[in-house]
């Protein structure tokens, strides 16, 4: 009885000496977080030497709150599935991204060290607990909102992105809810982003497509010729999937099956698809794996940029691709031509909603088209505007717009200095926004409207206007846009048209429209598309997602 007696009282006292130990721990632990937070934020967030500690500063918030006790891991065990978070970086992969970006060495090298939970680690574990914490967030941001701030890569852009909600992610994770579920949750959720993901796994697979050979001829190929050329373009047809080698009969000429085999590569690539090798096909075989490769990953980041959750219906442009889609319910429903801003016009990435419709419009010409396009017709002649329906107004010492005789001008003293009238088209058949123009109200005065130059849809390369997007379809769409109003059916619209008298007519409910700039997409056939970078914003996304 004695013997047990001391035995209990032995255990009891071991028990308080370990409970004091691991107390006393506790507030050594807080201190080195503390320190390390100290360190980090006087750094700016670069400590240790080879990390980037992204959300420095929220961390040093979040962990004044709790006191700087640990989040991952209590006095002898980790509380929260690290491996979790490990594996979701890991996985980021997959999403384009590079796990290194978000501690994976740092904290895979903590983790496999010896006795972590003893005290003579315990400078580890206070890293470790900030770089698992950084790493959540971080990841967490790349996945909403995307890794690099598309306001850097383009003055035009205007999307109203989702917030990051920091403090309800740390809430989630001090609660122990699935790390992977809520991370994966950020991500875009569309069809289109999980399909272009499918393909960029598909791009990297070696036993899928393997690096084709560059195709080096300074001449056409077509139908009929043969050759080391004609070799290095079927073989780099077969190494992308577009050519079944079993085909063919022999390996340098140019048969059916590889003009067949061309037209498809062409088509998915925006290229005119005559099934011959010009010097636009030779350019875009010639791109290599890696760079289609990078090419995908920077449009599954533009995916990430948009707003979390699309419209059900809405309408997407694609600016690269010079085509407006017409979408409900996940469903392609419309579809038809543009023509876009010219590389020094380039047409802005926003989104917003078509508020009203305007029938037989006017046009006022813009400041910067006025004086850099019309000015010197004018100046040449300035019967120029009457010619061309336009009238010339000028705003008096009351501040209201009167009409100016042009012939009562010097035109040889007005230049673009002091240019200081306004020029506006009547309504007609000559008009430069056509019949129709489309509305939705924002910074960069950009529209949809009809246009005179149908001819220009023929072309494949349709970077034309001054910004604003010219569509070919522009009945089509009113049409649509306005089918939950029966005053304004077909029939009602077209005779509207004749009248040549301006009117606006609003949308019951707005329509949203997307204007984005994707050189990379799968469409609804499965195809991978890639377009030219026609005003260079890839190229700027590059330098700062690969640096």
């Amino acid at each position: 009885m004695q013997k047990r007696l001391l035995f209990f009282c032995g255990l009891l006292i071991l028990l308080f000496l370990l409970n004091s130990a691991a107390v006393a721990a506790q507030p050594e632990l807080a201190m080195a977080i503390k320190d390390y937070l100290v360190v980090i934020k006087d750094h700016q967030g670069f400590f240790p030497a080879d990390q980037e500690v992204e959300f420095y500063q929220e961390l040093d918030k979040f962990y004044q709150e709790r006191y700087q006790k640990p989040v991952w891991f209590d006095q002898t065990k980790f509380k929260i599935d690290v491996q979790q978070l490990v594996a979701e970086i890991k996985a980021s992969y997959q999403e384009g991204l590079n796990p290194a970006d978000y501690h994976l060495r740092s904290i895979e090298k903590i983790l496999k060290e010896k006795d972590l939970f003893k005290s003579e680690n315990l400078s580890s574990r206070a890293l470790l607990d900030i770089l698992l914490t950084d790493a959540y967030l971080n990841l967490a941001s790349d996945y909403l909102t995307g890794k690099v701030d598309p306001e850097v890569v383009s003055d035009n852009y205007n999307y109203q992105d989702d917030k990051l909600q920091t403090e309800k992610l740390l809430d989630f994770l001090t609660a122990g809810c699935d790390i992977r579920q809520t991370l994966q949750k950020l991500l875009p959720q569309g069809e289109e982003y999980k399909k272009l993901r499918d393909k960029l796994a598909y791009y990297r697979n070696r036993n899928k497509i393997k690096e084709w050979p560059a195709v080096k001829t300074e001449f056409n190929l077509a139908r009929g010729d043969s050759g080391t050329a004609v070799e290095d373009l079927i073989n780099n047809l077969i190494a992308r999937n577009y050519l079944d080698p079993n085909q063919l009969s022999e390996a340098d000429y140019f048969n059916d099956q590889v003009k067949n085999s061309l037209i498809k590569f062409q088509l998915s690539n925006g290229l005119q698809a005559d099934g011959v090798l010009g010097p636009k096909t030779k350019q875009a075989l010639n791109v290599s794996l890696t760079d289609r490769i990078k090419q995908i990953i920077i449009n599954l980041e533009r995916w990430r940029w948009l707003p979390e959750k699309l419209a059900a219906n809405y309408i997407y442009i694609n600016i690269a691709d010079y085509k407006l889609n017409l979408i409900s319910a996940n469903r392609e429903v419309m579809t038809m031509k543009t023509i876009v801003g010219q590389e020094q016009r380039k047409t802005p990435v926003f989104s917003d909603q078509i508020k009203y419709i305007v029938f037989n419009p006017y046009w006022y010409v813009p400041k910067s088209i006025a004086v850099e396009d019309k000015l010197p017709l004018i100046k040449q002649d300035y019967s120029y505007l009457l010619e061309h329906n336009y009238k010339l107004f000028k705003y008096n010492t009351a501040g209201k717009l009167v009409e100016v005789d042009p012939a009562l001008i010097d035109w040889t003293k007005v230049n673009r200095d002091n240019f200081n009238f306004v020029l506006r088209q009547s309504p007609g058949d000559y008009n430069a926004l056509g019949r129709i123009k489309f509305i939705f109200p924002n910074k960069f005065s950009v529209y949809l409207h009809d246009t005179p130059g149908k001819y220009l849809f023929s072309q494949n390369k349709r970077s034309f206007s001054s910004g604003c997007i010219r569509i070919e379809k522009p009945l089509d769409l009113a049409v649509y846009l306005l089918k939950n109003q029966p005053e304004w059916n077909r029939e009602k619209i077209e005779a509207e048209l004749k009248q040549n008298e301006t009117r606006r007519v609003y949308l019951n409910s707005p329509f949203p429209i997307y204007l984005q700039y994707n050189t990379a997409w799968v469409d609804q056939d499965g195809t991978l598309n890639f377009r030219e970078d026609i005003y260079q914003r890839d190229r700027k996304i590059k330098e700062i997602y690969f640096k």
